[in-house]
């Protein structure tokens, strides 16, 4: 955000927060079949619709530092790895060996001088290019140029590293994130580095899992003893960029604004700024960090979490630095996003099958959920849907 849209939302919670209520999102009682949830076939349109026709995040771009610096996917449903050539350029390829379709990088993350197949050694460049076929007399007439590693779509843009799932389709990804692409810049993500990133298997629903970050109703129950102190009175503002959604959740202290001039009013000092960037990574900018939480769905109710946080160096210098970025990984990562949000989340896919009701019904502070739904369902049906189009409301005012 820009400085003067900074100010704008500080100015909209503190409006928001002498009424007490979340800024108005669908103003009706929605109601959410737990098909949803539970479809195996469902699950399978929404990766060959949302999962496959959109740009998705690899990871942060410092985890590619240097030439030769690698990520690997984490879903084996989409085997890519991302790589900074010679040139400065990512390149994202499959990692798949042309030969016999040996997978090149099996590690997460690390860096090469090239690709080497582990079955028979053929060799590739940071370009893709085949450089090397083992005994190339053995395959007489396999020119190496027909057989470089296939190229996919990939981009480093905002900071963050993303790749496509089309050979030979270009990633627009200002165009695709819109607004909130400037958000990214002007908070300089693209200045942080990675602390830590894990790797965890969820059992419950990707969708389920995104959702519990899209309301804060929960908060003064769920995160009780350790949440709610930093979200006392706490109010929710909200915007809307294509399929994306951005909100802001105000802070215990943000009644401090009164003490300092607007100039120096800055949103993070007083409210924690949340992104779902479509389909499946939910972005999230503390005051003194940033979690990117990405969800993978192996089953309708099994889903790869992963959760990379980044943090800048100048604010977590020397050991006491790093002793307490650990304190905020562990507190964030194992106890709010693992032990509360992950876990209710299970809970709730456990019953889904064997309970009472066949929806769920969404209240006023929750319509970003219904939203956020509907975002899902209108791209099975139309791949090329600009924009959300409005969830259909089947409650009513209680």
């Amino acid at each position: 955000m820009r400085h003067s849209e900074q100010v704008a939302m500080i100015k909209r919670l503190l409006a928001l927060r002498e009424t007490r209520r979340d800024e108005k999102m669908l103003d009706d009682v929605v109601t959410i079949p737990v098909t949803k949830y539970t479809d195996a076939s469902l699950l399978e349109r929404e990766i060959a619709s949302a999962f496959s026709r959109y740009p998705l995040v690899a990871g942060h771009a410092s985890a590619l530092g240097e030439p030769g610096a690698y990520l690997t996917s984490d879903w084996d449903r989409f085997p890519y790895v991302v790589v900074r050539g010679e040139d400065g350029r990512v390149r994202a390829f499959y990692n798949q060996c042309r030969h016999r379709g040996a997978r090149l990088a099996d590690q997460p993350a690390g860096t090469v001088q090239n690709f080497i197949c582990p079955f028979h050694g053929w060799v590739y460049g940071l370009d893709g290019a085949l450089k090397g076929i083992t005994r190339a007399h053995d395959f007489p007439g396999v020119k190496t140029c027909d057989y470089g590693l296939v190229e996919l779509p990939a981009a480093e843009s905002g900071g963050l590293i993303w790749v496509g799932r089309t050979p030979g389709e270009t990633l627009d990804i200002p165009g695709f994130l819109g607004t909130f692409h400037e958000d990214l810049v002007n908070f300089d993500v693209a200045s942080l580095v990675r602390y830590k990133k894990t790797k965890v298997v969820k059992e419950a629903n990707w969708k389920l899992l995104i959702k519990t970050y899209l309301e804060g109703y929960h908060v003064p129950y769920l995160h009780r003893d350790t949440l709610a102190f930093a979200f006392k009175k706490g109010v929710i503002a909200h915007d809307e960029d294509g399929p994306h959604i951005r909100l802001s959740a105000a802070r215990t202290n943000i009644g401090e604004t009164a003490l300092k001039p607007e100039e120096e009013w800055r949103i993070l000092d007083y409210a924690s700024v949340y992104y779902t960037l479509f389909p499946n990574t939910f972005f999230i900018l503390h005051p003194d960090y940033v979690s990117i939480n990405t969800f993978w769905p192996l089953a309708p109710d099994r889903t790869i979490w992963t959760h990379e946080m980044l943090y800048r160096d100048a604010d977590f210098t020397g050991s006491a630095g790093q002793s307490a970025l650990a304190k905020r990984f562990r507190f964030t990562n194992d106890t709010v996003f693992d032990q509360e949000d992950f876990a209710i989340a299970e809970d709730v896919q456990r019953t889904l099958l064997h309970g009472g009701s066949d929806h769920h019904v969404l209240g006023l502070a929750e319509g970003l959920l219904a939203m956020f739904q509907q975002t899902i369902d209108e791209r099975l049906t139309d791949p090329d849907a600009a924009t959300p189009a409005t969830p259909r409301t089947t409650g009513h005012h209680s």
